[in-house]
């Protein structure tokens, strides 16, 4: 017996290896081949960060991640983990701030005349207010290449929005997710090895001195919260794992608890519950452990994370049952 998706969570159904096995191959595949095209035609395209933020947040799907893992434990290879991705975060977050004394000073009218549309000069863009010369790639970075729009200025906000008009191409990170200000510290970690930083932007990031401004401070301190953000939400689903679920038209919604649900191997099952979080006012399902001591508090006792605050039982449900039958709400 295999494991599917239903409804973004596995249930049970045959399933053969060799349509994981087929799966995975034509993905290494098609990233072989673009890979490859990158390397002949010596293409300098901000791909990188991404392609880890695609490859991070596909793990997260139930099905991927258990594809992955089936091959995985089939070769003896070792768990893939994130962690290491947040550790660089910190590193990143440090370089935003790294003394500037010996960078040069733009104001925003100067930077903007490195914008590729001047053959005698080099072409910059900015990122959090750090300058890097994107000459190598100016086939992307000149009037009429697909990343123009970045050239001769500070856009680091259309870097994760998307926004590419006018009033999109702005500095500003106020009102970014947790998850946006991340994919930023990416594209950070891009910048600096990729290509050479030459200067900064006088204006929010920088003073007329050079000298990181208060609200480059702050903004580092928005980003630092982003990554404890990340390794609490990585901790929370160690802690109380998501539950595997499914829906039919026929009989409604079940969710329940095993020892490979939410795709976080374990030695304990637990039973479902409601996790309330404070943040979006909503609940989830996560897979609760009902004996020994709390894994997510230093109580101890016989009852695991039942008395947690944060858990409501369902309804109609046993509270020592590993299933339960949901009813829309």
């Amino acid at each position: 017996m295999g494991k599917i998706v239903k409804n973004g969570s596995l249930t049970s159904t045959p399933l053969r290896a060799n349509v994981l096995t087929t799966g995975l191959i034509l993905i290494a595949a098609n990233v072989a081949i673009i890979s490859f095209l990158i390397a002949v035609n010596d293409i300098q395209i901000p791909i990188r960060p991404t392609v880890d933020w695609m490859i991070e947040n596909l793990y997260e799907i139930e099905f991927v991640k258990y594809a992955v893992e089936t091959i995985r434990k089939s070769v003896g290879l070792s768990s893939l983990s994130f962690k290491s991705s947040i550790k660089s975060h910190s590193d990143h977050v440090g370089k935003i701030l790294t003394d500037s004394n010996e960078l040069s000073i733009f104001t925003k009218e100067q930077l903007a005349l490195f914008d590729g549309s001047r053959p005698s000069k080099p072409i910059y863009l900015a990122l959090l207010g750090r300058i890097y010369d994107v000459s190598k790639g100016k086939k992307h970075y000149a009037p009429g290449g697909g990343y123009h729009f970045f050239a001769g200025k500070d856009a680091t906000r259309a870097f994760v929005t998307g926004d590419f008009s006018e009033s999109g191409l702005s500095d500003g990170v106020h009102g970014l997710s947790e998850q946006e200000l991340l994919s930023i510290l990416d594209w950070v970690k891009f910048y600096e090895k990729d290509y050479q930083a030459v200067g900064v932007v006088e204006g929010a990031y920088y003073d007329h001195k050079g000298q990181p401004t208060q609200h480059l401070i702050e903004v580092k301190e928005q980003l630092e919260k982003a990554i404890s953000w990340k390794e609490k939400q990585l901790k929370e689903n160690e802690v109380f794992p998501p539950c595997n679920s499914e829906w039919s038209k026929d009989k409604g919604g079940r969710v329940w608890c095993t020892t490979k649900s939410g795709g976080i191997n374990r030695d304990w099952a637990g039973v479902p519950r409601k996790l309330f979080n404070s943040k979006s006012k909503s609940y989830r399902c996560a897979c609760v452990k009902n004996f020994g001591h709390a894994l997510a508090s230093d109580i101890k006792g016989n009852r695991g994370d039942l008395d947690n605050p944060s858990l409501k039982e369902y309804n109609d449900c046993s509270p020592t049952a590993n299933s339960c039958k949901v009813q829309s709400e």
